[in-house]
């Protein structure tokens, strides 16, 4: 049955491509990230019964032209023909019945009216500088199929076009150059993300997939700073009530905000629950307040810490790494950086007065 649905697929695909897309000339896109990492153009094939697929290097062939000539099916894979401007016959690989392909060579390709558009858009961005670090400079600059930018500066600093004028407005604001340049050193250090929701917000983010606490740091449209705790329970039991932080017999503890508490946005006190195929995941948010500031300021970044979820079923205990206690006391220091030029949020102050 499979194979069946994979015909009439490509039978479709190919009356669709035949009228579309692939009846007119290509560019290989020299911008395309995996392109500017490796150098090369891979996933080429010289034979598609043998499964024979080479590289090509960026050196010889980027920005070449490349025209579609046939489309077809070999070893249960669609394949599509080219004859690229050095006369050359290559084949790209877009989907398999039976198995996932490692990677679609079709992302390298773009038609010339858009790129010209990336060439223009490309050359613009080069001419950008960041303020009060008048030194730093566009180094490259990454474009995909889709039309997501990424600009990365001379001092490694890497930004998406979508938030690039929304970060050069917020570093206007920093007007001493140490601390630009701390701020920035940060968001390295950790590879944190700098976005803008939906209401406008400025958002540094911490990746924390893996851990079960994180800080996040909103601006908002007053320039107010809100700094905001995340944790995370992910396991097979649901319904926790509260946690504690531990290392070295010293405790944090949450008594006062459990899990199933659903507050006004306010508050901010958010409670999720997503239950999916293999687990359980609660999530808990509220503001940074003076008292967990200074117990992740006390915890030794050179031991381990443990996080125990306290639920209605049992309790479980995580681990938080070093580099993730090393990751909070930095977000921390952003924090404390940031209310140098923005105003420290209202609820945040109030809630340092309710602690004391």
């Amino acid at each position: 049955m499979k194979r069946i649905i994979f015909y009439l697929v490509l039978m479709l695909l190919s009356n669709f491509i035949s009228s579309t897309s692939l009846a007119d000339e290509f560019i290989l896109n020299k911008y395309d990230p995996n392109v500017i990492k490796t150098g090369e153009y891979s996933h080429f094939y010289t034979d598609p019964l043998t499964d024979t697929k080479i590289s090509l290097p960026a050196n010889k062939y980027s920005a070449m032209k490349v025209v579609f000539l046939d489309s077809f099916v070999a070893n249960d894979c669609v394949f599509y023909k080219f004859n690229l401007e050095n006369d050359e016959i290559f084949y790209l690989k877009e989907l398999c019945s039976s198995k996932e392909i490692e990677f679609n060579g079709l992302d390298y390709l773009v038609q010339p009216d858009k790129y010209s558009e990336i060439e223009k858009n490309v050359q613009d961005l080069k001419k950008i500088k960041i303020p009060n670090l008048n030194d730093v400079v566009v180094k490259t600059v990454t474009v995909t199929k889709d039309d997501i930018y990424e600009v990365t500066f001379s001092n490694g600093l890497q930004i998406q076009k979508e938030y690039l004028n929304d970060f050069l407005n917020l570093s206007k604001k920093i007007t001493n150059q140490d601390d630009l340049k701390l701020l920035v050193h940060y968001m390295k250090k950790h590879q944190l993300s700098f976005t803008t929701t939906y209401s406008n917000q400025y958002l540094f983010s911490m990746d924390n997939s893996t851990s079960p606490i994180k800080i996040d740091i909103l601006i908002d449209t007053n320039l107010e700073v809100y700094p905001e705790v995340d944790i995370t329970y992910k396991g097979t039991k649901a319904f926790i009530k509260r946690f504690t932080i531990n290392q070295n017999k010293a405790t944090y503890s949450s008594i006062n905000t459990p899990f199933y508490t659903i507050s006004s946005d306010e508050n901010l006190t958010v409670y999720e629950l997503l239950f999916t195929k293999r687990e359980v995941i609660e999530k808990y948010r509220f503001y940074l307040d003076k008292k967990i500031t200074d117990y992740i300021k006390w915890l030794n970044d050179k031991k381990s810490a443990k996080i125990v979820f306290y639920g209605d079923l049992q309790d479980v205990s995580q681990k938080i790494t070093r580099k993730n206690i090393v990751q909070l006391k930095d977000m921390i220091n952003i924090n404390e950086l940031l209310t140098k030029y923005f105003k420290r949020s209202l609820v945040s102050l109030e809630k340092d007065e309710e602690d004391d």
